[in-house]
């Protein structure tokens, strides 16, 4: 049979499991993101939300994450390994002095666009492979950023186009929390 070589056998089983492995990770970010919505919305106490939805973005969204929630919390909320603080904080300080919603960093092919090359340099000077920053400003209250950081050996490479959605849906379900404990806050004081 001529269609039925060794090359076109091997290509088939290569595209199967792509699919495979393309179908996995869809549904490993679904959990993830029912996992973080119902932490958000089952945690009891206000000031343990953020808390408990950045300890649950590591490490499966990345290496180290860090949370700006002013409603319950006077400074940035941050998981992380030591190693990572310097492009924590280094990524906070390059997502104040830009002017957009979101910076990402990263090398991977289908954000290449997005990244500026000299913060790629250094990020990868303060020890990380990738990282984004979103902010978590919700129907004009402010929330300050979302900031997370891929190390080089993360299971799930730099940070691509999947990765940058799946990151936006949590910002929202966090700034949305951030709103409603500053209204909250507000109702309480009158």
């Amino acid at each position: 049979m001529p269609g039925n070589t060794t090359e076109n056998s091997t290509e088939n089983w290569t595209t199967a499991l792509r699919y495979i492995a393309g179908r996995k990770a869809a549904e490993e970010s679904l959990g993830f993101l029912a996992h973080i919505s119902a932490t958000v919305r089952g945690t009891v106490g206000a000031a343990d939300v953020v808390p408990a939805a950045a300890k649950a973005c590591v490490p499966f969204m990345a290496s180290a994450v860090s949370l700006d929630a002013p409603a319950t919390h006077s400074g940035p909320v941050v998981q992380s390994p030591a190693e990572f603080s310097a492009a924590l904080d280094g990524v906070r300080a390059l997502a104040l002095k830009g002017s957009g919603p979101q910076l990402v960093i990263s090398g991977h092919e289908g954000t290449a666009k997005q990244t500026d090359p000299a913060h790629l340099e250094l990020l990868r000077e303060w020890g990380a492979d990738s990282a984004v920053a979103l902010s978590l400003d919700y129907r004009g209250v402010p929330g300050g950023h979302l900031v997370l950081v891929r190390g080089e050996a993360h299971r799930r490479g730099p940070l691509g186009p999947g990765d940058l959605a799946l990151v936006s849906e949590v910002a929202d379900r966090i700034a949305a929390f951030n709103a409603f404990a500053t209204h909250a806050a507000a109702g309480a004081g009158r």
